[in-house]
């Protein structure tokens, strides 16, 4: 699912019925303004939060004239995209300054995954080579192994104790730090039901004695308008100073990021846009409203397509997509990487354009099955897909689980993608990118 689906869906739909319109008087933009209203409490957004925005847009859309200008209506949906940008903007980078940072949050929030995914993120961007996470949940045994858990699978080095004491726990983790040549430390804090004093003391004598440059709240996307109150709660205790949103990629509305960032005036760092250990992004509020109202982020696609591929590598699988050498085992690469960059749907989200087409009827896991059959190929057969006959092909079904039907199809999908990456060559690619 693509990231804050419905907010997109139902914010871009409204703007480009508005951008359509040629004139507008007084009274039409207070009606298309309460119509906006209304999507936006819809879409968890704050009642004050939209209330106060609705009107300052108002009053700006009027002061700006922009009613008596050419295409007000475009005027407006340009107006209404730069409010929301400017209603999400702050210090959006993470600071760095004493090499240690605070995770906190309630249970459930994705806290102590978000933990591991920040030091990855971290390492893979080479900000910091060698983070040490410090189990500090002494509460939940669980918490300490699913830490120990991801920082095996990441390379990542994990501090614990049997001890209760979280404060000795944390000492002896700096000091382990030191001599173990760990160039920041993470504590993941204990995630409780809800906020309750002895958590709040407990977070606030660790911030008193080691002054983390950031205190990251985590907190649940989904949760909708309560966000507002649990953030307000941290920040009243321990002055929050960055805020990370979860399940991104989930049903979640939306609007609470605008509503937390609106009333409490924290800055969002990162949003987690997949369970996966590299589903987490950096926030960039104008991208991020890009994305939300279907314009795109290729920006964003380059930085994935990065991450996942060397720069030799890419430029050889371009030159041959566009030279029609495109073979089987480039196709098993190209789905690979796809994969890994979250997927079709989310990587729609990010192409100009396609926000608006209906993904309902994308069924990802078919390309389990795609993969399976390029898989029981031969290597001779995937390099020379010309010479796969009827025999050659019920193989290949038959070891992959698959149908004869299934193997034609993906044989017959490998054509049509080869031959609309040979007519890409013909393109001026660079015009897509001249505005960046």
């Amino acid at each position: 699912m693509a990231m804050m689906e419905f907010f997109g869906k139902q914010i871009a739909g409204k703007l480009e019925d508005l951008g359509r319109k040629s004139t507008l008087n007084e009274e039409d933009l207070k009606k298309e303004i309460k119509e906006l209203r209304l999507l936006l409490l819809e879409a968890d957004v704050n009642y004050k939060v939209s209330k106060e925005f609705c009107k300052e847009l108002e009053a700006e859309a009027l002061d700006q004239k922009i009613l008596k200008g050419l295409n007000p209506g475009e005027q407006v949906v340009k107006l209404v995209r730069d409010k929301m940008v400017e209603l999400l903007e702050g210090d959006n980078e993470l600071s760095l300054t004493n090499d240690i940072i605070m995770m906190v949050g309630l249970q459930g929030s994705g806290k102590t995954t978000s933990t591991a995914k920040i030091a990855n993120y971290l390492k893979r961007k080479s900000i910091k080579n060698k983070p040490l996470l410090v189990a500090c949940d002494v509460y939940r045994p669980a918490a300490i192994d699913q830490l120990k858990t991801l920082g095996k699978q990441l390379g990542i080095d994990v501090y614990s104790e049997d001890s209760k004491d979280v404060i000795d726990i944390a000492t002896n983790a700096v000091k382990f730090a030191k001599e173990n040549g760990n160039d920041l430390v993470i504590f993941d804090t204990a995630g409780r039901m809800h906020v309750d004093t002895q958590m709040m003391e407990e977070i606030k004598t660790l911030q008193k004695k080691f002054n983390p440059s950031e205190v990251l709240l985590v907190v649940d996307g989904a949760i909708g308008q309560v966000a507002v109150d649990i953030a307000n709660q941290f920040k009243e205790y321990v002055g929050i100073t960055g805020l990370v949103f979860t399940k991104m990629d989930s049903d979640t509305r939306g609007g609470a990021i605008f509503s937390v960032k609106k009333t409490t005036g924290i800055d969002i760092k990162f949003l987690g846009t997949s369970e996966k250990m590299d589903g987490l992004e950096e926030f960039v509020p104008d991208r991020v409203i890009g994305r939300i109202l279907g314009e795109g982020d290729v920006l964003g696609l380059i930085e994935k397509a990065e991450a996942m591929a060397e720069e030799e590598d890419m430029e050889a699988m371009a030159n041959k997509m566009f030279s029609g050498r495109f073979d089987f085992a480039d196709y098993l690469k190209q789905l690979k990487m796809m994969k890994k960059m979250g997927g079709i749907t989310s990587l729609m989200g990010m192409m100009p354009g396609l926000k608006k087409m209906d993904t309902s009827k994308i069924d990802e896991k078919q390309l389990v099955y795609v993969q399976a059959i390029i898989e029981s190929m031969t290597p001779f057969e995937r390099v020379n897909p010309n010479k796969l006959n009827t025999s050659r092909k019920q193989r290949i079904a038959n070891g992959s689980g698959t149908s004869l039907q299934q193997v034609n199809r993906t044989i017959k999908d490998y054509e049509k993608a080869k031959k609309a990456m040979k007519q890409l060559k013909g393109l001026d690619m660079s015009k897509l990118f001249s505005g960046m």
